[in-house]
């Protein structure tokens, strides 16, 4: 990749890093290399799509992130940094991904306002124009228009419009950054092809990743809550049974040989370990496709 970069830009590219350079925009790729191009050579649009590709070094150290918390996550997820940037109480998190389509200038009230749609965000520009959003205390089923009504308010008071996608539920633990890397980089590559739609959840993005980024396809990529909350025998042939009934409860209680209460219980159990609401028809897609990866592999 560098080195088409470096035939298509010639003098204006480089790979000798210079942080005081103001005259290059400078980025990271996934591997740790560092490049610069000339901000005059580049037009909006190879802006942009160069802030999607790879990491914008300017995140590293300027005023976007400059509290102490933002800064320990930034370290935690983008640099290898050991330091724990989470409490030991901290039990799930949730990460949005987000995508403007033009830098905000206030940025200041843009953030205040993404606040107001959380209990504890806490929010990592790493470009003018791309962020996360750490939920450091989610809800477990993800209200989706509710968050699709935080985003039109956003569109509407910064006149910017949005491309959000929304994670997995995560357990806490020290899978934890490993989970961010894969969700990151799907995420990162569905918006390269991105339609109409303004908001995906990583459940109903998942079919996608099938078709157009394979690669990305390994058991790595789920939830450890999901792989957990699976691994019994009693659950998996539950939900397979659910799915299989077409989410009809009364015919899979039926083909289970248990009370209707029994099964809901059960589901109920399944949605409040893993945050996936499995009675809508897109998220039991995505654990009929994630338990065919899990049996795929463990094969």
């Amino acid at each position: 990749m560098l080195e088409k970069l470096e035939n298509l830009f010639q003098t204006a590219f480089t790979t000798e890093f210079n942080p005081s350079d103001k005259n290059r925009f400078w980025f990271k790729t996934e591997d740790g290399r560092k490049f610069g191009i000339l901000k005059t050579a580049l037009s909006n649009g190879e802006i942009n799509l160069l802030m999607t590709l790879f990491l914008p070094i300017e995140s590293l150290t300027n005023e976007k992130n400059n509290s102490g918390i933002q800064q320990k996550w930034h370290n935690f997820l983008f640099e290898n940094s050991k330091e724990i940037p989470f409490s030991e109480y901290l039990k799930e998190i949730r990460f949005f991904y987000f995508f403007l389509t033009q830098p905000i200038e206030d940025l200041t009230n843009f953030k205040e306002a993404i606040s107001g749609g959380f209990q504890q965000p806490v929010i990592l520009m790493l470009s003018n124009t791309h962020g996360i959003i750490i939920d450091e205390k989610p809800q477990v089923i993800f209200d989706k228009e509710t968050f699709n009504q935080l985003s039109d308010t956003l569109t509407s008071d910064f006149l910017v419009e949005i491309y959000s996608y929304i994670g997995q539920l995560h357990k806490v633990d020290l899978l934890l950054k490993d989970k961010f890397d894969y969700e990151y980089k799907f995420f990162k590559s569905l918006h390269q092809d991105a339609g109409q739609e303004k908001t995906f959840t990583f459940y109903e993005a998942f079919p996608f990743l099938l078709v157009d980024s394979p690669s990305y396809v390994e058991k790595g990529i789920l939830s450890s809550l999901f792989i957990e909350s699976i691994q019994g025998l009693e659950m998996i042939h539950t939900i397979q049974v659910f799915l299989q009934c077409n989410l009809n409860v009364s015919l899979a209680a039926k083909k289970l040989y248990i009370h209707r209460n029994s099964l809901q219980y059960r589901l109920d159990k399944f949605i409040e370990n893993t945050g996936i609401d499995i009675r809508s028809f897109a998220n039991a897609t995505f654990v009929s496709l994630a338990i065919l990866l899990m049996s795929k592999e463990s094969h």
